[in-house]
């Protein structure tokens, strides 16, 4: 088994052992992370994100050569390629990633939120990495997803970085216009300093 094909599942595991364990420790503090949904929508999202958490964890479980069998059918597992360069293109992108997200909860500290929710705004944050960039939270999961795809670019992890990609650039957009409403001037001055992405 070679070493090299570890990373993207380590990197993966990591990346979210971050977010997990920060989460965990502000809601230990009291800090209420997300907005309040009803029962129906929160049954379906969390069915949703298990469901894919658990194809994307074997996908990378089975890439890593740990286990002999996918969920997915043939189609969607031959390599389109294998050179050497995407592969240390991909796994400086996981490191990167993990390093993005690092820094980023390190600077938000007390201001992790996930959603909209005017009921529930953290402070503004605009030190730290949030200097360089607006959205560092979000680019740790590009870098991650990209890297993942750079390492093994099949059809399925091709689509899924694709998806991230558009669907995290359009939440982004949704987000500045709240942030607009939400903190006002203060939000208009960072973002004429600070890039959207870096």
């Amino acid at each position: 088994m070679e070493t090299i094909r570890l990373i993207p599942l380590l990197g993966c595991l990591l990346f979210c052992l971050q977010i997990g364990i920060h989460a965990y420790v502000l809601q230990r503090k009291g800090t209420r992370l997300s907005a309040k949904k009803d029962q129906s929508s929160k049954v379906f999202s969390t069915v949703f994100l298990i469901s894919f958490f658990l194809v994307f964890l074997n996908e990378l479980v089975y890439k890593a050569g740990l286990i002999h069998f996918s969920i997915l059918p043939d189609t969607l597992q031959s390599l389109l390629t294998g050179k050497i360069t995407l592969t240390i293109s991909g796994i400086v992108l996981i490191l990167l990633a993990n390093l993005l997200m690092l820094l980023t909860l390190r600077a938000l500290k007390q201001s992790l939120r996930f959603g909209l929710n005017k009921k529930n705004l953290g402070k503004l944050v605009t030190s730290g990495i949030y200097v360089w960039s607006r959205n560092p939270f979000f680019l740790a999961i590009d870098c991650l997803f990209v890297g993942i795809t750079l390492v093994f670019p099949t059809p399925f992890f091709i689509g899924i970085s694709v998806l991230t990609l558009v669907s995290i650039h359009l939440f982004i957009l949704k987000e500045e216009r709240f942030m607009h409403e939400n903190y006002g001037d203060d939000y208009k001055s960072y973002a004429k300093n600070v890039r959207r992405y870096f």
